[in-house]
């Protein structure tokens, strides 16, 4: 992997079709709360635009915070208790210090063993930081998407292949309980959960999240999307690693495994739906988020 400082940043484009370079939050998703994009300038010096309220990471990939976000009751989710990115391998000294003042309290690590030895998370050794893989078990099926060879790439159908990966991801994953427990239990400071690209483990996750508070699946959808065009630097990066061995499948692979669709987010509710009938029923079965529960931790992590 070539050592770079740009690596894990990501040049978004806007729907209204400016591109810059993008490190917390996409704008215009009318159900949140001044929900906004971390907008950095060219220049190496990586100075943000005016954005107020927003965590200023030079290091961070696809980092955003759930704050504002608009549950059925209408009420919104607090800011600075519930976060999400990639992996933060790549976090300055500048950035632990702001996130210190969070308080940055837990982080949840979705990758497998091999990806957090080839890239640890940089954090404060304030953080209680907790590796949970979150990949199916079926090996044939993960989300290690950094980690795709030429051959792979060429030989696979990059879209049926996220779709199968969606479908999995929901159900007897240690990883969402442990972040069902960590939900449950009252904390200071902010929560993180992130995989390496905050994408699709992450996603999950994050729907479950955002359900859990009682957000409705529009919302749960619009959030999940945001993650749109946050990632073709990271597409750049393999597609000059592993370019010249890749034929035009292999490079349509990559593209549709690097980013968001509706359709795959729709895969994983699908399933939901077709095993449980509703996500409440599929809260309380799988990760013991009953009503009750589901109550209890919407008084924490919603606001007034």
């Amino acid at each position: 992997m070539p050592a770079n400082d740009t690596l894990f940043t990501a040049c978004g484009k806007f729907h209204r079709g400016a591109c810059a370079k993008v490190f917390v939050r996409r704008a215009g998703n009318p159900r949140s709360n001044g929900y906004s994009v971390r907008i950095y300038k060219e220049s190496h010096d990586q100075q943000p635009i005016a954005t107020p309220g927003f965590l200023s990471l030079q290091g961070g990939i696809n980092f955003r915070d759930l704050g504002g976000q608009l549950a059925a009751d209408g009420r919104r989710v607090r800011s600075g208790k519930l976060l999400r990115s990639g992996a933060l391998n790549r976090l300055t000294a500048e950035d632990l210090n702001h996130l210190d003042t969070l308080p940055l309290s837990r982080v949840l690590d979705y990758r497998d063993p091999g990806e957090v030895a080839r890239t640890p998370d940089k954090l404060s050794p304030l953080t209680h930081y907790l590796n949970a893989p979150a990949n199916p078990p079926v090996s044939e099926v993960n989300a290690k998407v950094t980690e795709l060879n030429a051959a792979t790439l060429n030989a696979l159908n990059g879209e049926q292949f996220m779709l199968q990966l969606y479908r999995q991801l929901p159900f007897n994953n240690p990883a969402y309980r442990q972040l069902a427990a960590w939900l449950t239990t009252p904390f200071e400071g902010a929560l993180l959960q992130h995989c390496a690209v905050g994408k699709d483990r992450t996603g999950v996750g994050c729907a479950l999240t955002l359900f859990a508070v009682g957000c409705d699946s529009e919302t749960v959808m619009e959030e999940y999307l945001l993650t749109h065009g946050m990632l073709t630097q990271v597409e750049a990066w393999m597609l000059e690693l592993l370019g010249n061995d890749l034929t035009a499948q292999g490079r349509q692979s990559l593209a549709d495994i690097l980013t968001v669709k509706e359709s795959y987010l729709a895969a994983a509710l699908s399933a939901i739906h077709q095993r449980y009938g509703t996500v409440d029923a599929w809260l309380a079965a799988e990760y013991q988020l009953t009503a009750p529960v589901r109550a209890a931790l919407q008084a924490r992590l919603l606001e007034e």
